[in-house]
């Protein structure tokens, strides 16, 4: 019978009280090499207080740097001049809700799907005057009515996104005759 066994058979046992449970349990982890250290303190918890070992906590900076917009457009430039592909959500070949979906999973850690209908109602809404980089556009009529096209805007007017075949991931200006025309709405992921 292992240490871990002996200290969990007291809970089996009415004789036994909780805090000798959690004495034993706690020593058990601590001879195991589960728990890091022991003190009086550690030793003195009940059975559902017990903590595991600490987890390193990423520093502040670094989850706010991970966390901006900078920091999604700065991912997102990575991809410029990547393949085209229908479906697409790698750097295989993204298309247009493929690249943003990949771009916003791996640089904010938030899942917002695979079609551009379904991440227009995702976030945090956004109105174009307000417009930072790393925010999700989206556009309206492009290859059907509706919702149909999206990239994250990087800055100074311009967005990158998985335009078409001939072009795969490129920036463009927002404000251009066709996709200004075009432009139904932004939101916020990070």
């Amino acid at each position: 019978m292992s240490s871990y066994d002996s200290a969990m058979s007291p809970l089996t046992s009415s004789r036994c009280s909780r805090r000798l449970f959690a004495k034993r349990a706690v020593s058990a982890l601590a001879a195991s090499g589960a728990l890091l250290a022991t003190n009086a303190v550690a030793q003195e918890v009940l059975p559902e207080e017990i903590a595991y070992p600490p987890f390193k906590k990423p520093q502040v900076s670094e989850v706010k740097q991970k966390r901006s917009g900078q920091y999604v457009v700065d991912f997102a430039l990575q991809y410029l001049g990547y393949r085209y592909s229908y479906g697409g959500n790698t750097p295989g070949g993204f298309d247009c809700s493929g690249f943003t979906q990949f771009v916003i999973r791996n640089a904010v850690g938030v899942e917002i799907g695979h079609a551009s209908e379904g991440q227009y109602g995702s976030g945090a809404w956004v109105d174009a005057g307000d417009l930072q980089p790393g925010d999700e556009v989206f556009f309206a009529g492009t290859y059907r009515a509706g919702v149909s096209h999206t990239g994250i805007y990087i800055g100074d007017g311009q967005f990158i996104h998985a335009e078409n075949e001939s072009t795969g991931v490129c920036i463009s200006w927002l404000w251009s005759d066709y996709y200004g025309s075009r432009y139904c709405g932004a939101n916020r992921h990070w």
